[in-house]
């Protein structure tokens, strides 16, 4: 899937996962070439890292969305946190300046620096 697409493209993408780990955790993912089947846990790790990397008079964003667990876990030993999408983070969507470079992950840290955000528990 990698490549331009449209946001509808996109949404659509994210909608199709979406409902499937909403109805029983079961996602596939396919290409012209190759397909794969998952069933995501009930109880997995989650993490939402968003990058902005600024070089000379363009800057860069990426968000990516993880989705972590094992087969021999039968539940992610972690705190439960609830991540909120829009509003709270709504709020705080100011454009950054041009010589900014921020990295922030919802969830778990890893070895390049990230940022942890709290989340709310509420879904």
């Amino acid at each position: 899937m990698e490549g331009p697409h449209d946001r509808a493209t996109i949404a659509a993408y994210f909608r199709q996962v979406a409902e499937g780990l909403e109805a029983d955790g079961s996602v596939t993912f396919s290409t012209d070439e190759d397909e794969v089947s998952l069933t995501v846990p009930e109880r997995s790790k989650f993490e939402v890292e968003i990058e902005q990397e600024t070089g000379g008079d363009e800057t860069e964003y990426e968000i990516e969305f993880e989705i972590e667990w094992s087969t021999t876990d039968h539940a992610v030993e972690s705190a439960a946190e609830t991540l909120e999408i829009g509003s709270e983070a709504d709020e705080h969507a100011a454009e950054p300046s041009a010589d900014d470079e921020a990295q922030q992950t919802l969830g778990e840290s890893d070895a390049e620096g990230s940022t942890d955000v709290d989340t709310d528990e509420s879904h």
